[in-house]
């Protein structure tokens, strides 16, 4: 993505200092997917930076109420790792330890962070030739084997440690919004518009897209099939939204009027001799 008045700037083009350069350059989708019902969790728009990461995670770990017993997995972009320790971690001076417990777990021997035993982060490492991956090596970062192979075991996605899902998504999303795709006149030169135009199809990737992967039986002969959006796989709505319903959605509820109802302005004066 490229936007800007200047549409034609790329990152080696653009200056930081200049105010007129800020919004140019890339600009790249932080998304958090759950593999199982297809749910984009987290969507964040900003610069490949450590601090966009974790703006991201940190979104994801609130949505899901903190919930460590999990498996996250990615590529190997180095500031993941501090990312999740930073958000999932808990300091050592954090925890309320008796000079008991001290003496039987060796407090002053403990890292300054500790991870949860329930979290496990695996990262897939792509080894390219000239633009072609010849090789993927998958890497345990934060868990241990077993509790990674109960993990995958427990899902009803793929059986390895992969990003596929997130790939496939990125790929969808450029079909779903034209101002993503690759050397066209179509693509973002606004960076405002292009959030708006990103979080339209998020939403709408959530809870009008149905893709066969998430459907049911409902039928053996013949064969009968029931849909669903991964919103409904995520038991977060009974039924498929339309893009109607979205648009038209309010973002807050409705404010009750007070009791008596509320008198129009012409009443008020007229009601106070004006």
């Amino acid at each position: 993505m490229r936007p800007g008045p200047s549409w034609g700037k790329k990152d080696k083009h653009c200056d930081p200092a200049k105010p007129e350069d800020r919004e140019s350059g890339s600009w790249w989708d932080h998304v958090l997917i759950d593999p199982d019902s297809k749910l984009i969790v987290t969507c964040v728009v900003g610069r490949r930076t450590a601090e966009t990461a974790y703006a991201a995670v940190a979104d994801c770990y609130r949505r899901t109420d903190g919930e460590i017993e999990l498996l996250i997995t990615s590529d190997a972009y180095p500031a993941y790792l501090s990312v999740i320790v930073g958000i999932y971690g808990v300091s050592k001076h954090d925890l309320e330890f008796t000079e008991q417990d001290k003496a039987e777990y060796g407090g002053d021997e403990l890292p300054e962070v500790l991870i949860p035993e329930e979290l496990c982060y695996a990262t897939v490492h792509k080894h390219r030739e000239q633009n072609r991956v010849v090789r993927v090596e998958q890497r345990l970062v934060l868990g241990a084997a077993k509790q990674l192979q109960a993990l995958l075991e427990q899902g009803s996605s793929a059986a390895t440690v992969n990003t596929s899902y997130v790939e496939r998504y990125h790929g969808t999303h450029r079909h779903q919004n034209a101002r993503k795709a690759r050397k066209v006149y179509t693509f973002s030169k606004e960076l405002r518009c292009h959030r708006a135009a990103t979080w339209l199809c998020v939403v709408a990737y959530n809870f009008c897209w149905q893709p066969r992967t998430l459907r049911t039986r409902v039928q053996k002969r013949p064969a009968r099939y029931s849909y669903r959006t991964p919103a409904m796989a995520a038991r977060l709505t009974g039924e498929r939204w339309t893009l109607q319903r979205i648009l038209t959605q309010p973002h807050f509820p409705p404010t009750q009027p007070k009791s008596g109802g509320q008198r129009s302005s012409k009443e008020a004066r007229k009601a106070e001799g004006g």
